[in-house]
């Protein structure tokens, strides 16, 4: 054990020396002994005024303004116990409106994709800012990889993705959430693209849960992703957000 302070030597009358301060006995503290609440302040002042000189007793202005930085302390203290149960009931609102999104379709920025019942219940798609030659890699949360799909060239714009929840073997994989990796390369020069190429997935919210935070989380059967990647929440099937699109096949 290392002393930090030595021993002191004892008072009169003592006849043993006091025991040394060491890292394991000097006391821990997180800082908040030295902020002064509404009820420290209130009782400093009242100290203040009972010891006070009475040949010399404090002013009535250094009374007032003292009195006036107790009042700012009460109305800042309040105001922060406002903001807290109006940041509350916010919290509480959003989560309860995140609610009604169970049941609708939506189109959303992620590359997560799921299997459930042995079938694909999210659609896949990918934007592409140029003319690339792209191929698709399904893999699962071990970061296997269960199929490759050659999409060939591909012109700009979005493209949708078949995979139909099989492996590279032509089985059907274990239900579960798998994530869609792409690598595309420019038609011209041959240079990969790196962050010309976005994923997109759709289908319906099953469920939605909240993480530690209090954000919601949105669930299309065993994928997740955040309410801020939603692009679309549509009525419908969203198939019909995929119209415009074109539907990459994987080539032969």
């Amino acid at each position: 054990m290392t002393t930090i302070y030595p021993a002191s030597n004892p008072p009169s009358g003592n006849t043993q020396p006091l025991a040394a301060w060491t890292k394991d006995t000097v006391p821990v503290t997180d800082g908040s002994e030295r902020q002064l609440g509404k009820e420290a302040f209130l009782q400093l002042l009242l100290t203040q005024l009972q010891n006070q000189d009475p040949t010399n007793p404090m002013e009535n202005t250094e009374m007032t303004a003292q009195l006036a930085q107790f009042s700012q302390l009460e109305q800042l203290s309040n105001m922060n116990t406002a903001v807290q149960t109006m940041t509350g009931y916010i919290q509480a609102q959003n989560q309860f409106q995140t609610l009604t999104m169970i049941g609708k379709d939506v189109l959303a920025e992620n590359d997560q994709l799921s299997v459930t019942g042995g079938q694909t219940d999210v659609e896949a798609s990918i934007v592409l800012t140029e003319p690339c030659k792209v191929t698709a890699y399904i893999v699962n949360s071990k970061g296997e990889q269960v199929r490759m799909l050659d999409l060939g060239a591909l012109t700009a714009g979005e493209h949708k993705i078949e995979w139909g929840g099989l492996n590279n073997a032509g089985k059907k994989v274990e239900d579960g959430a798998y994530r869609l990796q792409v690598t595309a390369t420019n038609l011209s020069s041959g240079a990969v693209l790196e962050d010309g190429v976005f994923p997109q997935v759709s289908g319906k919210i099953t469920s939605v849960s909240f993480d530690a935070a209090g954000a919601p989380v949105i669930h299309m059967g065993n994928a997740s992703l955040a309410l801020s990647q939603v692009i679309q929440i549509l009525e419908g099937s969203t198939k019909a957000a995929a119209d415009g699109g074109n539907t990459a096949t994987p080539e032969a």
